[in-house]
């Protein structure tokens, strides 16, 4: 099944009181973690990556090795849906659509209202790719956070469900919400330059923006699939959606606040309407699905330990070579 609120994944955990920065640096403490059930190894590793230091050496081979499986895991997940390219959107990788100027005066007054946050390390759901310390400053320096709110949540439910079954067309395939956040753009702080997210290329990004955008508010500049480059324009509200690990992108420095609300959208099985938010530092998940968190969680960590060699990983390698994860 894939992950819901109710499943490990993206679930909260209560902080493991024995994991400490200094612990963490014990190579024989991770190696012991091997020892836990798959649910507990995943809760005792989301502790460390949030609470623990970013240099360890140990646990950057670990992010290294779940990266590869997490790539794999999504592409042979994607194979098993089918054609994850072949909607609409795929000609040019980006489009846009107007919103009612009703519906949008409501939305950006509730983001306004909304108390301001900053994006911190430790906020990402268990199981999905968190933000290191420094890049959340840089973020904190470009956009003024916001938090969601009842009323603002309650408007956002109904924008997927209005727009969801229009959207899966435009995909050309189910969906659903992966994470979730609000900001505004902050007034030339943009230096990200063009760039691709690197993202598995079926994971799409939507940015709804209730007061239009431009030079004079912040925009954002593309180069499509077919060559074409522009920077979106409009005085009225709309929403975008587009390939954000496909098409090359750039933030343009706004000349006063700009409102956003952003979703990262995941290829799935039926799609869901529901919204997920995933910690403000929280973007996809490793795994599209919760056997794969499970077990591509202890296949990286058990690689980091070559020198004993374990006979059920040796299977569950062979497993994951031989079918489609999820």
């Amino acid at each position: 099944m894939e992950y819901k609120k109710s499943s490990c994944f993206g679930q909260s955990v209560t902080r493991v009181s024995e994991v400490t920065p200094r612990q963490s640096k014990d190579i024989g403490l991770l190696r012991h973690l091997l020892k836990c059930n798959d649910l507990q190894l995943v809760q005792k590793v989301h502790e460390m990556e949030k609470y623990g230091p970013e240099d360890d050496p140990v646990l950057a081979r670990f992010r290294a090795l779940r990266t590869d499986l997490s790539r794999m895991s999504w592409n042979s997940f994607v194979a098993a849906l089918g054609d994850c390219d072949a909607g609409p959107l795929a000609r040019t990788g980006m489009m846009t659509f107007p919103l009612d100027e009703g519906f949008a005066m409501r939305l950006a007054t509730a983001l306004l209202a909304s108390p301001k946050t900053e994006m911190r390390r430790d906020d990402f759901a268990m199981g999905y790719v968190g933000t290191a310390g420094a890049q959340c400053e840089y973020l904190n320096a470009c956009n003024e956070y916001r938090a969601f709110t009842p009323e603002g949540m309650a408007l956002i439910t109904e924008f997927l469900q209005t727009v969801g079954l229009g959207l899966e067309k435009i995909l050309g395939h189910a969906f659903r919400v992966g994470s979730m956040r609000q900001f505004q753009l902050v007034p030339e702080r943009i230096a990200s330059g063009r760039h691709l997210d690197g993202w598995p290329v079926a994971i799409r990004k939507l940015f709804i923006l209730p007061q239009g955008c431009g030079r004079s508010t912040g925009t954002t500049w593309f180069r499509q699939r077919d060559g074409k480059q522009l920077e979106l324009e409009s005085d009225r509200p709309i929403w975008v959606v587009f390939e954000n690990s496909v098409v090359w992108h750039a933030a343009v420095s706004a000349k006063a606040l700009r409102p956003t609300i952003e979703f990262d959208l995941l290829p799935a099985r039926k799609t869901s309407l529901e919204p997920f938010y995933a910690g403000l530092a929280g973007w996809y998940p490793w795994f599209p699905v919760e056997a794969s968190l499970l077990e591509g969680t202890r296949l990286a960590l058990a690689q980091c330990y070559p020198d004993q060699p374990d006979q059920r990983i040796k299977s569950r390698l062979r497993r994951l070579v031989g079918k489609h994860w999820g």
